[in-house]
């Protein structure tokens, strides 16, 4: 079995995610991504394992990992959290009128979900057998300004709210695990 490192990637669009993607690949890297769209299978054109992710469910990521770790015979040594979701007002400028069902979902795709995706991240690097110990073992969460400026537009409420959360229990676990050479 190749010791080549593996790289997940959730939320692999055609922008963002498919730079990553191609990093990646370059870096001499097995990819596996996930998306509303993938396809439980390897692309034949890429040799990228694309996944059919809903990640508004936190309950499906560890299924995830489960599946990397059964077509690539190890666990990704990194993992990059690309996904986000955002709910315009149906009032437009009435900042409390997105309903509580959405806020949540909303908050599973910026906050949960990226949440359990670090713990199974975590918990892969700790069974990961010798072949990788010089594999960076990172998780990556990608974002924007918005967990350190509150722009007052009613449409990044959901997005604000998650990318703000998750900034703090990033930087807690990156400041908690890097003794363990995880970021």
């Amino acid at each position: 079995m190749s010791t080549k490192p593996v790289a997940l990637i959730l939320g692999a669009g055609p922008n963002v995610g498919l730079a990553i993607s191609t990093s990646f690949t370059i870096l001499n890297y097995r990819v596996a991504t996930a998306s509303r769209s993938g396809t439980n299978s390897i692309n034949p054109d890429t040799g990228i394992l694309t996944l059919k992710a809903d990640f508004t469910a936190p309950t499906s990521i560890p299924n995830l990992f489960s599946l990397v770790l059964k077509e690539y015979g190890t666990s990704p040594s990194v993992v990059v959290w690309n996904a986000a979701a955002l709910t315009p007002p149906p009032v437009e400028e009435s900042v409390l009128s997105i309903s509580q069902e959405q806020f949540a979902k909303d908050l599973n795709v910026n906050t949960v979900s990226p949440y359990v995706a670090a713990q199974e991240a975590v918990k892969s690097w700790e069974s990961m057998g010798e072949e990788h110990a010089g594999d960076k073992k990172t998780f990556i969460y990608t974002g924007n300004t918005l967990n350190q400026t509150i722009a007052p537009v009613p449409l990044f409420l959901t997005l604000g709210v998650g990318k703000s959360a998750s900034a703090h229990w990033v930087g807690m676990a990156d400041a908690l695990y890097k003794e363990k050479g995880y970021r």
